[in-house]
């Protein structure tokens, strides 16, 4: 072998420190992300197709240009063990040689090494020409273990992954950095514990084999034992997940990335994707989609000569992967992500038994926001367990009252929050046979259940209580001429103002309700600056997205209210973002 060629710099124009991270929407633990490497986007979540130049199948500009593609990966190693393409690609670059103007990522072999036993390149070799080809995100040379491997063989696959991984650590691209462990859960936290650490970018491996024999319960113990085992602000693959029936599933636990080469590899079995399942072609009579290639062939392909079925149905299925990503972001948007993932976990039993297992991941309950743009609807049994249902009912636990109705999945819930998220949307339901229960008991109710035991005091007996003249509903609490609070028209939340802001600082102590930042932001918070995640320093760990939070510096100084938009574990660990919008 001769010499190898290395650029002064990158061909790209990354570097491993040129990357960000940042969140826009959320619901449950899933988001809609902005990706920044070097000078290249992407919006997270987002499916990167894998593109073999020994046999393509989509062209990288068609994905670009016809399917929105903005990230896609091909094989590293492949092409270092092809003399003519690796020649090329070594003078081009890959980004020039693929024609693609998005990201490229690029793997390391660790799949041929799982399928064939071995690879005939060194770590090194394979981080050293990610590198030198202009990869955006490489990976180093992981063992994936095998589902429910002799757990000592796992143990010393994954010290060898987690030595190799130390070669990466000065990679010129973001690093993909294998998560391994099989099915051995402290195997995979002691993994996700260490990369967590020391790389943005965490991808969980080995998934392959469990999705292929629908073991899809093990994979959300994974994916939960990884997610909670690394920080917030890390970006997480899903390794080789690519089929639309788990995408939602997958990104309620917190996944950003996948890959996927089954749009290809399904079309050459002439099996056709869909969100809810895969079906064989030659059993259709109709094409159940419509999208431009079922619209096009109306009643199937069979008409085709078989290479160009075989692409036309790679491209449905890759409009089906699309489709079912765009139509996740939209339920993250709307806060339907939970509604979405029941409907497609009820497309096979072991996707309902998935479910199952999701409902008990506590973690969860921690990422979603506490209010939300789309009303709750109970659905059944597995409602009971909903990240929402879980947070209402440690709130409810604050509010003492005479007054209640048994409400599933909530249990007895006070009548003075009928008005309020999520009970709003059952309102109708509540049965309430007495006397009327007045605005201030209702204010009083509230104060207690956002802010905790004992706020209610904190509103006078004198206090005025304002309603819109068209809804009937509170609209804002005074004292005298001067408002104290106002009341959210969206889920009937209240929110401070100063007086009010005042009151609860004193009462409750440090840490409870608080948002602590750092000497650098207290100027621009008190100019009604937004609160950005890398200034918070501490926060209270039992606040939710979505609610009203007192802003201090570090010696305890109330600055201003602000609404939280991240969890407390994400304005901790993110570097970038808003962590709450002030008042």
């Amino acid at each position: 072998m001769g010499p190898t060629y290395r650029p002064k710099k990158p061909i790209s124009d990354l570097m491993a420190k040129d990357v960000s991270f940042e969140i826009k929407d959320k619901d449950i633990a899933g988001r809609i992300c902005r990706l920044r490497i070097g000078s290249r986007e992407l919006e997270t979540p987002a499916l990167m197709p894998v593109y073999s130049p020994i046999k393509p199948v989509i062209s990288p500009q068609e994905l670009w240009s016809v399917f929105g593609c903005r990230a896609l990966m091909t094989n590293s190693y492949i092409i270092l063990k092809n003399p003519k393409l690796k020649e090329d690609i070594l003078k081009r670059g890959i980004h020039d040689f693929l024609g693609f103007q998005g990201i490229v990522a690029t793997d390391s072999g660790s799949y041929q090494l799982m399928e064939y036993g071995n690879v005939t390149a060194t770590n090194k070799e394979i981080i050293d020409f990610q590198g030198d080809i202009g990869s955006d995100i490489g990976s180093f040379l992981d063992i994936p273990s095998l589902p429910d491997a002799y757990k000592m063989r796992a143990e010393e696959q994954l010290e060898i992954t987690l030595e190799r991984a130390k070669e990466a650590t000065d990679a010129r691209f973001l690093v993909n950095a294998g998560i391994q462990g099989s099915t051995h859960l402290d195997l995979r936290k002691k993994a996700a514990t260490e990369l967590g650490r020391d790389y943005k970018l965490c991808a969980v491996g080995g998934i392959v084999k469990l999705m292929e024999a629908y073991r899809f319960s093990d994979l959300v113990d994974i994916i939960s034992t990884v997610k909670q085992n690394i920080p917030a602000n890390r970006i997480v693959h899903a390794f080789g997940l690519g089929h639309p029936m788990v995408f939602s599933l997958a990104v309620a636990m917190g996944c950003d990335l996948f890959d996927s080469a089954a749009y290809a590899l399904y079309a050459e079995g002439m099996r056709y994707l869909t969100p809810t399942g895969t079906m064989r072609l030659e059993e259709l009579t109709y094409l159940p989609c419509s999208c431009p290639v079922c619209s096009k062939h109306g009643t199937g392909l069979k008409e085709l000569p078989h290479e160009e079925k075989v692409r036309e149905l790679a491209r449905h299925n890759l409009y089906a992967s699309m489709q079912e990503i765009n139509t996740i972001k939209e339920a993250i948007k709307e806060n339907t992500l939970w509604e979405l993932v029941n409907m497609r976990c009820r497309a096979h039993p072991q996707l309902y038994k998935a479910l199952k297992t999701l409902l008990e991941q506590e973690y969860l309950a921690e990422y979603d926001p506490i209010t939300k743009k789309s009303a709750f609807y109970y659905q059944g049994a597995e409602s009971e367990k909903r990240t929402e249902v879980v947070n209402v009912k440690k709130r409810l636990a604050n509010v003492e009252s005479n007054n209640k109705a048994d409400i599933p999945p909530y249990g007895p819930v006070p009548w003075e929050l009928s008005d309020i998220y999520p009970f709003n949307s059952l309102k109708d339901e509540i049965e309430y046979a007495g006397c009327k229960i007045s605005d201030l008991c209702k204010v009083r109710a509230i104060m207690d259940y956002q802010f905790g035991i004992g706020a209610g005091e904190l509103i006078p007996d004198k206090a005025l209580i304002k309603k819109s003249k068209a809804t009937r509903r509170i609209r804002g609490i005074y004292e005298g001429k001067e408002l104290i609070a106002a009341v959210r028209a969206s889920d009937h939340f209240i929110i401070p103002h100063e007086k009010l802001a005042d009151r609860l600082h004193a009462k409750f102590p440090y840490p409870k309700l608080r948002i602590k930042i750092d000497d650098e932001a207290v100027e621009y918070v008190k100019d009604g600056k937004s609160v950005f995640a890398k200034f918070v320093t501490d926060i209270d760990p039992d606040l939710r997205a979505g609610d009203e939070a007192l802003v201090v510096d570090k010696d305890d100084k109330l600055l201003r209210t602000a609404t939280l938009v991240m969890s407390p574990k994400e304005a901790l660990d993110f570097d970038r973002g808003m962590a709450a919008t002030v008042r």
